[in-house]
């Protein structure tokens, strides 16, 4: 068996492919796998896995019918057979001797993680911004937990997904699996699972990939789009893993208590302005006891916390007229206030 399982999902990432794969064979550590998933992919993406694979006895290719980036990965986590684990996705590239890197703090000691900095790059390859926390070598779940939530919402490195080598056995004795539903965080949804069976980790200084942040292809959603009940559930899943952890406390609970209000607050303002609508999403909200048992900041009075005060008692009516008449008066004060040219 291979020590490393590397898992891409392959979809419309025809300007990449070539540099994602070639950045991932060029590894001077050679033991092992490369499985592409063809996520049905529409352009020649498909075309430029197989002639891969026709060259290198390492890369296996599975084509599938479209079913988006999580279950890509799932099918792949299926196939893997490594001992570690490595998610890289499709307009990525992983740094030269990663690999050794990896493996030498392996031979050394065990670990079921081990992360790592990565860079946010353009498309000249400029670097924007290099993730890091400031951890390193050796270190247990408990050393991490008191600012996990912090640096999650300010870097995303927790739930960043090519920023680490997993201990495959993890994830498949206790089944974890990408959630197909969801389009945006995914990775930070399977990451908490991953976190809750885990305990040994590794902080490396190396710099693992670079993160194409202007890639065409990118799957973040548009602002108007971004499912705010899904991220509402992700957040309520990292409170439990905090809370489960005892580190439910200090600014780990600060931030989480807020974060949770701004999503249920965002879930009826971003959205259409419809009675009917309004009604079915107060009424969603108010009916989930561990959304509304979740609400434990002191609500001031604020446009904002009304709006809250509304749907903890249900009342979608007040709510739905709330956010009209807000409407109604920035229409009237843009109408009367025109926008400089």
């Amino acid at each position: 068996m291979p020590e490393i399982s590397v898992i891409v999902p392959v979809y419309k990432v025809e300007p990449y492919i070539h540099k994602c794969v070639d950045s991932i064979l060029t590894q001077t550590f050679t033991d092992y796998e490369l499985i592409l998933v063809d996520d049905g992919s529409p352009d020649t993406c498909g075309n430029i896995c197989d002639e891969y694979a026709r060259k290198d006895s390492r890369v296996r290719v599975y084509h599938i019918e479209n079913g988006g980036v999580s279950n890509a990965r799932n099918i792949g986590i299926g196939y893997a057979t490594g001992d570690y684990i490595q998610f890289i996705d499709g307009d990525d590239c992983i740094n030269e001797g990663v690999f050794n890197e990896y493996i030498s703090i392996l031979n050394k000691e065990e670990y079921d993680i081990i992360f790592s900095p990565y860079n946010k790059v353009d498309h000249g390859g400029n670097i924007l911004k290099t993730v890091d926390l400031n951890y390193s070598g050796c270190t247990n779940k408990e050393k991490i937990l008191d600012e996990f939530v912090k640096n999650q919402v300010d870097t995303g490195y927790y739930g960043w997904i090519s920023n680490k080598l997993i201990r495959l056995d993890i994830i498949k004795k206790h089944n974890l699996k990408f959630d197909e539903k969801i389009t945006l965080a995914e990775d930070l949804d399977f990451f908490l699972d991953v976190y809750k069976y885990s305990d040994k980790y590794y902080f490396s200084n190396k710099i693992s990939f670079n993160y194409l942040q202007e890639a065409q292809n990118s799957s973040i959603l548009l602002y108007d789009n971004l499912d705010y009940y899904i991220q509402l559930l992700i957040n309520l899943k990292m409170k439990d893993f905090i809370i489960q952890s005892g580190y439910y406390k200090g600014e780990n609970k600060n931030i989480l208590d807020y974060r949770i209000v701004d999503y249920i607050f965002y879930i009826v303002f971003y959205t259409k302005l419809d009675k009917s609508n309004i009604k079915n999403k107060v009424k969603k909200l108010y009916e989930n006891k561990n959304i509304m048992n979740s609400i434990q900041v002191k609500l001031t009075l604020s446009f904002k916390n009304i709006v809250i005060r509304f749907i903890r008692k249900n009342r979608y009516k007040l709510v739905y007229n709330c956010l009209y008449i807000r409407k109604l008066i920035r229409d009237i004060v843009r109408f009367i206030v025109p926008r400089e040219e």
